[in-house]
């Protein structure tokens, strides 16, 4: 599963241990340069473990029993059940402005360009509204795990494949970051995701049926949560509708005019202060403008090379690491990297929208000389 010969596989990894080390190393730093020292032994930890389980565990098929996925939930359980006990300091700028959002539209206050400066479209905010209902907005983030795990015993087919991708899961920092701090970034990308899955099963061919028309509108209802789920849809889109680019089209005007009716309302409400200090204004000062011209190009190119769902996955995944790792360099040239990266002026959790992509494609499968990438049945 991580020979050389398996690229996705041994990039997917090489990414998700970047990321973590980026983590550990930031929070590890300020108790001290002997702390700091943990993320090398938790990256050389990484790949060692990661060639002990290629090692050990053998390539077969496996029907996953309730044993196997019990000791899981039990672990997911006592986390969420923990973050009653999470004081309130911890959590970052994205969880009071969802909880601010919410609060005044309740109260029939328009919810954009107030102090937290909410930066999501509006149905980020309503899929938070139930668990805000409930009494804590926070739990949007463990309905997100609970489906990445399902997502996850639904790709997997072999035993090594399935605890190669729940040991990431459970050992990655940002799991945890994402439980302490009331994110919600890895449940954005994990429902948009969990489309591509239905896709996969319920689209024929590109054909036009209820399928079709329903994944579409859910698709533009998850465009109406951040600007980055535009370039996942392209990667889908041209992935799904290569053969039929008409009816790709006709998916698209669904998804996007859903997109600009969900917009609407508020737009009318405010029009200055949404286009001025919301969601467009907010989450367009992260790139630089060359990017909206070059980027598209890119994924033109990646969308229409790909040639089967993990790739898809591992495409998309790459793709939003790059933006994230674009931005990242920039606020670094304009304020230095202690600025950026020790004192926060950017915020390394937008990696996190990465994540489950890598982690999902990671796949056990066989090269062979002449056929290329082979599946294992």
């Amino acid at each position: 599963m991580f020979t050389k010969k398996h690229f996705i596989n041994n990039f997917s990894a090489a990414f998700l241990l970047f990321v973590a080390a980026l983590f550990v190393f930031k929070y590890a730093i300020r108790y001290g340069n002997v702390f700091a020292l943990s993320t090398v032994f938790f990256f050389v930890g990484g790949v060692f473990l990661l060639f002990f389980l290629n090692k050990k565990i053998e390539s077969q098929s496996s029907n996953f029993s309730k044993r196997q996925l019990f000791p899981v939930l039990v672990f997911l359980f006592l986390i969420a059940a923990a973050m009653a006990f999470i004081p309130q300091s911890t959590r970052v700028g994205r969880f009071p402005a969802l909880i601010e959002w919410l609060s005044n539209f309740q109260q029939g206050i328009f919810p954009y360009g107030t102090k937290a400066n909410p930066s999501g479209f509006p149905f980020l905010f309503f899929l938070a509204s139930p668990f805000y209902l409930l009494g804590d907005a926070g739990y949007l983030e463990v309905f997100g795990l609970l489906l990445f795990l399902m997502l996850i015993l639904k790709s997997v087919k072999t035993k090594k494949e399935y605890w190669v991708k729940i040991l990431f899961l459970l050992l990655l920092p940002t799991t945890f970051y994402e439980l302490a701090v009331r994110s919600e970034l890895l449940t954005n990308t994990v429902l948009v995701i969990s489309l591509f899955f239905l896709a996969e099963q319920k689209l024929k061919d590109g054909e036009k049926d209820i399928s079709f028309i329903v994944l579409a509108l859910l698709f533009g209802f998850f465009l109406s949560t951040r600007l980055i789920v535009f370039l996942w849809l392209a990667m889908f889109l041209l992935f799904f509708f290569r053969n039929n680019l008409k009816n790709g089209a006709v998916f698209f005007t669904i998804s996007f005019s859903v997109f600009l009716l969900s917009l609407l309302p508020f737009y009318l409400w405010n029009a200055e202060t949404f286009m001025n200090k919301g969601p467009f204004a907010v989450q367009t000062i992260y790139l630089p403008v060359w990017i909206y011209f070059i980027f598209p190009l890119l994924v033109l190119y990646a969308g229409w090379m790909i040639a089967d769902f993990q790739e898809l996955l591992f495409a998309s995944g790459v793709l939003t690491f790059l933006l994230v790792s674009i931005s990242f360099i920039m606020t670094i040239g304009d304020v230095g990297m202690y600025q950026a990266y020790s004192n926060s002026r950017f915020d390394i959790s937008y990696y996190i929208l990465s994540i489950p992509f890598f982690i999902l494609s990671l796949k056990e499968y066989k090269v062979d000389w002449f056929l290329g990438k082979v599946s294992i049945p």
